[in-house]
């Protein structure tokens, strides 16, 4: 399922069962497929955001936007402390091994996506504008004024960037096609950059943080100078460890197909880059099992690539307040068409949904989701380590 695909699933009605993906992307929300046009052009990916009919997904390049992270957890004590720390990298992946940190202009936000192979967290830039939330159909309308410079003016400074860390023999340096070798901060580095699809810059600094464990940054911005080579190097000095932490889901599976396993998730997020692209959302978390499983060394960049694409044998679960999808009958009946199956919660305010792009039959579907038990989306103390609650 590619990422226009996956926006479209969440964010059209519920469609006939005999409607095909492409039928249902092509019914409506012609501002939203305008907008997320120009955010596939530059390859990077977008989760399962807009709300209602009134609301548009937002672009993660242009229009409105916070150019900070206004609610990225601090550093934690561990964290700030960790010049002498030793990086943990526990049998159990679906865990946090670093925390949210600054570093001159840049602002990483605590991961929130984990997988076999690695972690991601969201990044931002001072100056620079991230749209990584929903906007209402005004803004949306607003943003997209904005989004055509004037004659002779430019257009708002915006970012997409996020760290992956790897774990160790997870990535591939060599697959850099075109990096340079360097040494930053002590480390040994690859860097690579330049033009990008729909004008914008794509930059690519990769770092060894410990013994065959590479630190991933990745940026698109619409500036070709803002971060510079030396700006993206300045990150590298503060990424520290912290004390390993699992990952956290806001519920359990009492049943999973036979050969599926779980290999990535996202906590208060979408999974993948998905998640990241929608990182302050609102979102409460999701999970993607495959079979086969993908490969867990060898990578040059996350599972689904910048593109958002669906894995191989793969199927997903997302979980989301209902106004972040209108993909639901309104209530706990369960209903499957074009290779998904969805509900809402007993309240009504939560969506949960599995999507299969049809590798598993709607019988199927609707068994995973019969046996999916919600927990107190709002409270986190009552969510589940993912190892526990990803395994029937």
């Amino acid at each position: 399922m590619r990422l226009h695909e996956v926006v479209d699933l969440a964010t059209s009605n519920a469609p006939p069962d005999r409607n095909t993906i492409d039928e249902i992307v092509g019914k409506g929300r012609k501002a939203q497929r305008r907008r997320r046009a120009g955010i596939a052009a530059t390859g990077a990916a977008v989760a399962v955001v807009a709300v209602t009919a009134a609301v548009a997904l937002p672009s993660i390049f242009g229009g409105t936007g916070q150019s900070t992270v206004i609610d990225a957890a601090a550093p934690s004590a561990t964290t700030q402390n960790a010049d002498t720390a030793r990086w943990e990298f526990p049998a159990d992946p679906f865990q946090f091994t670093f925390g949210a940190f600054e570093v001159g202009r840049w602002k990483v936000a605590a991961p929130i996506v984990a997988s076999t192979s690695y972690q991601i967290a969201p990044v931002y830039l001072d100056g620079r504008t991230t749209n990584d939330k929903a906007v209402t159909q005004k803004e949306e309308e607003t943003a997209r004024i904005g989004d055509r410079p004037k004659k002779g003016g430019t257009s708002e400074p915006t970012i997409y960037a996020y760290l992956v860390l790897y774990r160790p023999g997870a990535f591939n340096p060599a697959g850099l096609a075109g990096a340079t070798k360097l040494t930053v901060d002590g480390k040994e580095a690859y860097q690579v950059g330049g033009p990008g699809n729909g004008g914008m810059t794509r930059r690519t600094l990769a770092w060894s943080y410990d013994a065959d464990a590479w630190a991933v940054l990745s940026t698109h911005s619409n500036s070709e100078e803002d971060p510079s080579d030396t700006e993206l190097q300045k990150i590298v000095a503060g990424l520290k460890p912290s004390k390993a932490t699992p990952a956290k889901l806001p519920f359990t599976l009492n049943y999973v197909p036979a050969g599926y396993q779980p290999v990535e998730l996202g906590s208060h997020a979408m999974s993948g880059l998905n998640g990241i692209a929608a990182a302050r959302n609102g979102d409460y978390g999701g999970a993607i099992f495959a079979n086969p499983a993908p490969p867990t060394t060898g990578l040059v960049e996350p599972y689904g690539g910048v593109d958002g694409k669906s894995l191989p044998g793969s199927f997903q679960i997302f979980v989301v307040p209902s106004k972040n999808s209108n993909q639901t009958t309104g209530d706990t009946t369960i209903k499957c068409g074009n290779g998904f199956c969805t509900h809402r919660s007993k309240d009504g305010k939560t969506s949960i949904q599995v999507a299969s792009d049809g590798r598993l039959s709607d019988a199927e579907m609707t068994k995973i989701l019969q046996g999916l038990k919600l927990r107190n989306v709002k409270n986190d103390s009552t969510w589940v380590d993912a190892a526990t609650a990803l395994v029937k």
